[in-house]
């Protein structure tokens, strides 16, 4: 009887973080009510706030993730340059197909659908993630699909900040190919998307980079 009694001692504060006046109680009553009756008290306050402890955990975990995200289709599509390189298989699926930008040397000016080349060999897509869901996505997990039996493992990636001629967002640099994410942090790192939720992003070139024709 004394060992749950001390038992209770630790896990209950640790725990369930029980008030420390309700806590204080349960030792008065065990030193007035050292009786076996009172030990199934005692275990029954545990359990009961064992169960709530659970409970609260689950529910602020469920307040954090948010479902039915989509990609803002008419976020991409305001751009009217690049309006006709952008499909959607869904709300979930993109397809872009870029065009080389010719600008070696420069960003300027920074625009969605193009290829920028990085270096000589090094030509990516400034892609923006833009979620109906949230202002701000700040990292997902980043899965390339490469089409054989084995793709690669998802990997946590941070967003850059883009600033295109048309659109402030968030996004990532990708190549030539088709990847998924998931599991991305929203508005500063509170809430998170349904873990259930892929978003599948292709990109494609027009032509081979490098080549002006």
């Amino acid at each position: 009887m004394t060992q749950l009694f001390f038992f209770s001692l630790i896990l209950v504060p640790f725990f369930f973080k029980l008030n420390y006046l309700i806590f204080r109680h349960l030792i008065q009553l065990f030193l007035l009510y050292d009786t076996p009756q009172w030990c199934v008290v005692y275990a029954m306050i545990i359990v009961f706030y064992f169960f709530l402890y659970i409970y609260t955990v689950h529910c602020q975990i469920l307040s954090n993730i948010i479902s039915n995200c989509s990609f803002l289709n008419k976020t991409y599509l305001s751009n009217i340059a690049v309006s006709d390189q952008i499909q959607f298989n869904n709300n979930t699926s993109i397809i872009l197909t870029a065009s080389y930008s010719f600008l070696s040397s420069s960003f300027s000016p920074f625009q969605l659908g193009l290829i920028y080349q990085f270096s000589s060999s090094n030509f990516l897509v400034p892609f923006p993630i833009i979620f109906n869901c949230a202002e701000r996505v700040q990292s997902c997990q980043l899965k390339t699909i490469t089409g054989i039996s084995q793709d690669s493992e998802p990997i946590h990636v941070r967003l850059t900040s883009f600033n295109f001629t048309t659109i402030t967002s968030m996004g990532l640099y990708l190549k030539q190919g088709r990847y998924q994410l998931s599991n991305c942090s929203l508005n500063n790192g509170q809430q998170i998307t349904d873990p259930g939720t892929t978003f599948y992003i292709q990109i494609q070139y027009e032509k081979s980079v490098g080549k002006l024709l």
